[in-house]
């Protein structure tokens, strides 16, 4: 009410200064009536509202003064006074009832009823979706897949925090995969090896001795896959980026290719900018997805292998093919999706994980292709160093 009352106090001195500025008769009679200065017509207000209109008259102009009284019967009467040598302006008014002290505490009572239900339901629209997410929070420590949790909603703090929740949890589910990959794949491919030396170990000194260079073979063969695993878990993400040069990048790759794999190594350069002369790279993660390019270029690639770089707009692509039988459709689409499965006669598809996380990590991408010629081509992508990840 005193924002009301603040206004009417300012209608009232506004009316009592205009009418007095344009000469208004004064008159002891009539619809206004005039009471000189030293009269003291009605009384002080006694209601909550006049009172403080009363108040903020005296507050916005000194000497101004507001009284309300009955005058000739029971008609009720307001009279001002605009300041304190200026004559009493009265008005005819009707009555005005304001309830009281009473009935203004009760309003006051339902208004701050109303003003509690709508801050509790503001408290329950912020409150509900962080109890959700308190409840999707065991799920996701129990190794919960997160692509199945249900969307949170809310504010947007809420919904970021949902999202960073979400991020975690999908970081813990692709470590648990790694976990069990790792335990898994381990033990898978440690087991024939180990059985094989476990036989040779009871056979007969004769036999054992010209065993001898098979289980060189096995130890071998452990070593590469226990190695095999470990870069998989690493994946040189603790390695410092440092910027190479691409042709003298490739001539290193080029003689390990030719001095530990025995590959017929061919190199066709097509620079079209500068961008493909350098790229930002972590040397000791990329060797590895080379070495893995490279032993299975061994294997099943014939032998040989060509490499060509080429510049593009926003990346630099190097470019790697071998003159093998390819690969089928379906291991094609699953070994650009990082899935490849274990094949009878190959690997356990560790190498094509270790490739496709380095690359990744590097910002880039690795797309496997069958040749039109025949061979596999592996293309290796590297942004741009401006906007690559360090």
């Amino acid at each position: 009410m005193n924002p009301a009352a603040e206004r009417f106090a300012e209608f009232l001195l506004q009316t009592d200064h205009a009418l007095i500025s344009s000469g208004a008769q004064y008159a002891p009679n009539g619809n206004l009536q005039w009471r000189p200065a030293s009269a003291k017509p009605g009384k002080i207000p006694d209601k909550y509202f006049m009172d403080k209109t009363a108040h903020y008259v005296q507050q916005q102009v000194p000497g101004a003064r507001l009284r309300v009284g009955l005058d000739e019967g029971t008609t009720t009467w307001m009279w001002i006074r605009g300041g304190p040598h200026q004559p009493w302006l009265g008005m005819p008014v009707s009555p005005m009832n304001f309830g009281g002290q009473g009935f203004m505490f009760m309003r006051l009572g339902v208004i701050a009823l109303v003003t509690l239900l709508g801050a509790w339901l503001i408290v329950r629209q912020i409150n509900r979706p962080l109890a959700r997410l308190a409840a999707e929070a065991p799920r996701i420590g129990l190794g919960d897949t997160p692509d199945t949790l249900q969307p949170i909603g809310g504010p947007l703090e809420v919904q970021h925090l949902t999202q960073a929740i979400t991020g975690m949890a999908n970081d813990l589910h692709r470590l648990h995969e790694e976990r069990t990959l790792l335990l898994t794949g381990i033990s898978h491919e440690l087991r024939t090896p180990l059985s094989r030396l476990l036989l040779t170990l009871h056979l007969p000194d004769s036999d054992f001795l010209e065993q001898k260079s098979a289980m060189c073979v096995d130890v071998n063969e452990m070593d590469e896959t226990i190695d095999k695993f470990l870069t998989l878990v690493r994946s040189g993400d603790q390695e410092k980026a440092v910027v190479v040069n691409v042709r003298d990048w490739l001539e290193e790759m080029q003689e390990i290719a030719r001095e530990r794999y025995g590959l017929d190594i061919s190199v066709a350069e097509n620079h079209s900018g500068d961008s493909a002369n350098s790229f930002r790279c972590r040397p000791l993660a990329l060797e590895r997805v080379f070495r893995i390019i490279f032993d299975n270029t061994r294997r099943y690639g014939d032998g040989s292998l060509q490499i060509r770089v080429l510049s593009h707009p926003g990346h630099t692509e190097i470019q790697l093919r071998d003159y093998g039988s390819g690969v089928s459709a379906a291991h094609l689409l699953a070994m650009n999706q990082g899935t490849l499965p274990r094949q009878t006669g190959h690997g356990a598809g560790i190498g094509i994980r270790i490739c496709k996380r380095i690359m990744d990590l590097h910002g880039g991408a690795i797309h496997f292709e069958n040749a039109a010629e025949g061979g596999l081509v592996v293309r290796l992508q590297f942004p741009v160093i401006a906007s690559l990840r360090t």
